[in-house]
């Protein structure tokens, strides 16, 4: 991949997000004119920013190189759309409501007998 697809792929995911340049630009302690840059696809982009970048965007580093192809997916839920959009709605939801979800899941599959 090249910056330039890369520079998109970090435009789109802010964008996607709903923060602005002057806000990522503070989380990532970084000039807003660095942003900039980078979105532009003029400065390099280090491995250490591409996963603040992940983090802050909600996405997996691998979206950066594949998007939303499932066809290159490496996790296994990736490969099924409901299960990847179920973590990915688990994920955004607030932590404390994220264990007693998973609690609930886990609640479910056992008393139905679907696992041990």
């Amino acid at each position: 991949m090249n910056k330039l697809d890369l520079s998109k792929k970090l435009k789109k995911a802010r964008i996607d997000s709903g923060l602005k340049q002057e806000e990522i630009a503070k989380l990532m302690s970084l000039p807003i004119s660095a942003i900039s840059v980078i979105e532009k696809g003029t400065r390099k982009v280090d491995v250490i920013e591409l996963t603040k970048f992940a983090q802050y965007y909600a996405k997996p580093i691998e979206w950066f190189f594949y998007g939303d192809s499932h066809e290159n997916c490496r996790r296994w839920y990736d490969k099924n759309k409901k299960l990847a959009e179920a973590l990915k709605l688990l994920k955004k939801a607030p932590v404390k409501y994220q264990k007693s979800c998973a609690c609930a899941i886990i609640g479910f599959l056992k008393e139905s007998g679907l696992v041990k």
